[in-house]
């Protein structure tokens, strides 16, 4: 026993390294997409994202397997919630402003542990849930605002951080009985990407190529293959190995990157409190990436196994 945790160790340790590097990739982008939405609608923007990842990961997928290997059970359903707390996002961002937008959605990192505690599929210790209070603050701090009146706005965009933690904890269960990542993060951007090509055509917002800026298409192709693709796939991999809590506590690092990026290349600045939120954010994934292999992860592995 002793020897398989210790082997189990690193494996982990890399599984949290990789989550820290998607969210990194996810806040590189704020910036390009930013530029892309300047110049069509951000439903069209999802379209080609999504669009774009799933011509990256269907030859694949079909070459691994076939076509079962994007029609997978147990990714539909974390892939219709990774759909709507995107579009929940986007129809909150037509009216509220990003620093809302970005902590009413960072709210998920408490929701994790939450949501599961009471679904009875993760056991969540204090360490975990001092890290989900830790990492909230922090990102409060980096934004520097709360909503100053609640309105549907608000609303959606709340509803998009359940369904974000939703899908953290529905990929965290599957990856716990899933023997291929490829094929149950494939399933869920194929989903994701039909849900978004239905709801533009209802709404008449597909993209038109022949209008687009080359920035867009840039903009769609990075995002689609790196902050989608490799980013599902990583998730789906890593989630085999660590706890969901772990998962939520690493991508709240998204606008700590986007903060230090737009420092270093556009000339941002941040206040006292952003620093100080900085360091929250760290020292909340230090606590849960740091967390030694114990009693903790037993629990949680014994609650999440098949049936």
């Amino acid at each position: 026993m002793r020897r398989q945790g210790g082997a189990e160790k690193p494996r982990r340790s890399l599984a949290d390294l990789s989550l820290i590097i998607v969210a990194a990739i996810w806040g590189a982008t704020f910036p390009l997409v930013q530029d892309a939405v300047a110049g069509t609608s951000v439903l069209s923007f999802l379209v080609l994202r999504f669009v774009a990842a799933t011509l990256v990961l269907l030859p694949l997928a079909i070459r691994r397997g076939g076509l079962r290997f994007v029609a997978d059970p147990l990714g539909v359903l974390p892939g219709l919630f990774l759909a709507a707390g995107y579009w929940f996002q986007t129809e909150g961002l037509r009216t509220v402003s990003p620093s809302v937008s970005a902590f009413i959605t960072g709210t998920y990192a408490v929701l994790v542990p939450l949501l599961g505690g009471m679904l009875g599929w993760e056991r969540t210790g204090a360490r975990r849930w001092a890290s989900a209070g830790l990492a909230l603050a922090g990102i409060y701090l980096l934004q520097g605002k709360l909503p100053n009146r609640w309105a549907m706005a608000e609303t959606w965009t709340a509803l998009c951080a359940v369904c974000f933690a939703l899908q953290i904890l529905l990929t965290g269960r599957a990856a716990k009985r899933h023997p291929d990542t490829l094929s149950l993060g494939a399933t869920q951007i194929v989903v994701a990407t039909v849900c978004f090509v239905a709801i533009a055509a209802l709404r008449g917002e597909l993209p038109h190529l022949g209008s687009l800026r080359g920035q867009t298409w840039f903009a769609a192709l990075f995002t689609g293959v790196l902050a989608t693709s490799l980013a599902f796939l990583v998730q789906a991999w890593a989630q085999g190995l660590v706890p969901s809590t772990h998962v939520a506590i690493c991508f709240a690092n998204e606008p700590l990157f986007a903060a230090m990026i737009s420092i270093a290349f556009f000339g941002d600045r941040l206040s006292r409190g952003g620093w100080i939120g900085a360091v929250a954010v760290i020292a909340a994934t230090l606590l849960v990436t740091l967390e030694p292999s114990g009693g903790a992860d037993r629990e949680f592995h014994a609650s999440s196994g098949p049936g």
